[in-house]
């Protein structure tokens, strides 16, 4: 008798059947959920290393602009909950339901008597995402502080705000940034579960809503006026709002160094196969929109849907254009009707 286990074994058919039942496959390669909302697929470290880059580009603590944009965020995302009727213990089962969604995201665990959370994700986000949750929970709103008493354990002190807040709005002109009306297609994901969370292929990881990182770039824009140079040579963004141009070249400048600092293999043949990259290095994480159109001795030629993922795909791909050529990049971003023209090139060759 084989020692090796059958590999169905490894995963938790129950989570992954429920993951693949929450989440689908838009036909431009993102994720969605059932209400049309966008998702993109994170592994271990990699957001705390996005927002120390991010936090060191923009030169401030940004934890409670993080802490606001996740309560926010999630909160529309959760709002369908409100409208559904549980009839009997409704309060148990609304709490079966949100604890299936956190389980879901691959977020850890709560215990919302206790308010103690259970996670790898980042604190000042999972945070947020906690008090969404909580408030949605008991039908109230609250204030919370958190703090972090060890790796994967955080403790929240909740109370009660006797005041009525209105609800998070949709984020204003940022035409990439809506929800999807398709149904999408399937997606078939093997998760293999874990104390605080799950593991894709052996990797922790978890999800996050695409508006979390629309409503950094919209929420942090009072902070960046000018752009240091040496962040300001790699990008050339057109056709966008400078209210938050400067805050979204800080975003994909983190997302672009945190994919440039990783130990992922990036190779690029002589024939240029964009199409195999993309499809092995973006597709399988949500980020999957984008078209290589040409190349030539100077570029290559990107088309980025406009989609809510499109800041964190420009990013890793400028990434994955350095790590593929092995130079530094000058990207420069035009906004059209369509999408998003992306044009990458070597800066030393720019210069």
């Amino acid at each position: 008798m084989p020692i090796v286990n059958d590999e169905n074994e490894l995963h938790d058919g129950d989570l992954s059947t429920k993951f693949n039942q929450h989440f689908h496959r838009s036909t431009a390669d993102g994720m969605i959920d059932l209400n049309g909302n966008y998702w993109y697929l994170v592994q271990e470290n990699e957001l705390a290393n996005f927002v120390s880059l991010f936090e060191g580009i923009i030169g401030v603590p940004m934890g409670r602009i993080l802490h606001n944009s996740a309560a926010d965020c999630l909160e529309l995302i959760l709002s369908p909950v409100s409208n559904m009727k549980f009839g009997l213990f409704a309060n148990k089962k609304r709490h079966k339901l949100l604890s299936k969604y956190w389980n879901i995201f691959g977020w850890g665990r709560y215990d919302w008597k206790a308010d103690s959370i259970n996670t790898t994700v980042y604190a000042s986000i999972i945070s947020g995402f906690y008090l969404a949750v909580v408030e949605q929970q008991h039908g109230d709103r609250r204030k919370i502080q958190w703090r972090q008493l060890a790796e994967n354990m955080i403790q929240c002190d909740v109370e009660v705000i006797q005041k009525t807040l209105p609800a998070p709005k949709s984020l204003p002109d940022m035409p990439w940034v809506f929800q999807s009306k398709e149904s999408g297609t399937s997606i078939n994901r093997l998760l293999e579960s874990h104390d605080y969370g799950w593991s894709v292929d052996g990797k922790k990881s978890f999800v996050l809503p695409c508006d979390l990182i629309n409503r950094i770039i919209f929420n942090s824009g009072g902070y960046v006026e000018n752009l240091r140079l040496t962040i300001s040579q790699h990008w050339d963004v057109t056709g966008i709002d400078k209210r938050f141009s400067a805050s979204m070249i800080c975003v994909m400048q983190s997302f672009k160094e945190v994919f440039s600092a990783s130990d992922v293999f990036v190779y690029l043949n002589e024939a240029n196969n964009w199409k195999s990259v993309i499809s092995s290095h973006l597709a399988p994480f949500g980020l999957g929109s984008v078209e290589h159109v040409e190349s030539n001795n100077e570029m290559d030629v990107f088309a980025v849907k406009k989609m809510p993922n499109a800041p964190i795909l420009i990013g890793k791909l400028a990434g994955l254009w350095e790590r593929a050529n092995g130079k530094q990049s000058k990207c420069k971003i035009h906004l059209t009707n369509q999408d998003f023209l992306v044009n990458i090139q070597s800066l030393l060759g720019y210069n």
